[in-house]
């Protein structure tokens, strides 16, 4: 019997935004994250998107969803310039909360 192994580290971020930020920040900050993070090396198949609409105190509208070979792939990501300076200069101004979820899968 084969052992179950993980494949792949799954990587979420769901952000939750200022109540003023507009459409059009918006669509700026999606745009810088798919020019921004996608090309850092071992992210993979990055994607950024936006909820379906249902909006709560609870939810989370936006979502950057990516992957990582393994542990030490995110690790690097996570100290690479270009994340800290995005996070830092672009998401820093207009989150209001954010969540992380780690998966292998």
């Amino acid at each position: 019997m084969a052992l179950w192994r993980a494949r792949m580290l799954h990587h979420f971020v769901l952000l939750r935004l200022k109540a003023d930020i507009t459409p059009q920040q918006t669509d700026a900050f999606i745009n810088e994250a798919r020019e921004v993070l996608g090309p850092i090396q071992g992210v993979q198949n990055l994607r950024v998107g936006f909820g379906l609409g249902v909006k709560s105190e609870r939810s989370y509208p936006i979502a950057l969803i990516m992957d990582f070979e393994d542990e030490a792939a995110l690790e690097a990501y996570q100290v690479h310039p270009e994340h800290q300076r995005f996070v830092k200069e672009i998401v820093g101004p207009i989150q209001d909360d954010k969540q992380v979820y780690d998966y292998l899968c």
